[in-house]
């Protein structure tokens, strides 16, 4: 029997890889930052992920940044039934943003624990 798959399964998947890597890195980051193993303070760049880290802690980051992720996942979805186009070029945008920002985040922690860790 044949596999039937999704619509936007394969663009789906690769924004979420990106997005649990976000999770992933902020946490290294931040943790690293945190017991003085960086050469500098290092902290959240999204004010909005900020304040939920300093309310909820690096659990409730995890479930806001989560939340948001599927939220796009969702809205990508319902785009795609009118424009198949625009569904799938939100995702690999998505995609393309987040994994940028994960390579940064991988830059940073590199740069300052190079130079002070």
């Amino acid at each position: 029997m044949k596999r039937r798959k999704w619509p936007l399964e394969n663009a789906s998947s690769w924004f979420l890889l990106a997005s649990a890597m976000d999770v992933v890195m902020t946490h290294i980051v931040l943790h690293f930052s945190a017991t003085g193993q960086t050469s500098a303070g290092i902290i959240e760049g999204n004010p909005v992920a900020r304040w939920v880290i300093s309310h909820w802690g690096l659990y409730g980051m995890a479930i806001f940044k989560a939340s948001l992720s599927l939220l796009v996942v969702a809205i990508a979805h319902v785009v795609w039934r009118a424009r198949p186009w625009l569904g799938h070029a939100l995702l690999w945008g998505g995609t393309a943003v987040v994994g940028s920002v994960v390579v940064y985040s991988i830059r940073l922690l590199l740069q300052h624990r190079l130079q002070g860790g």
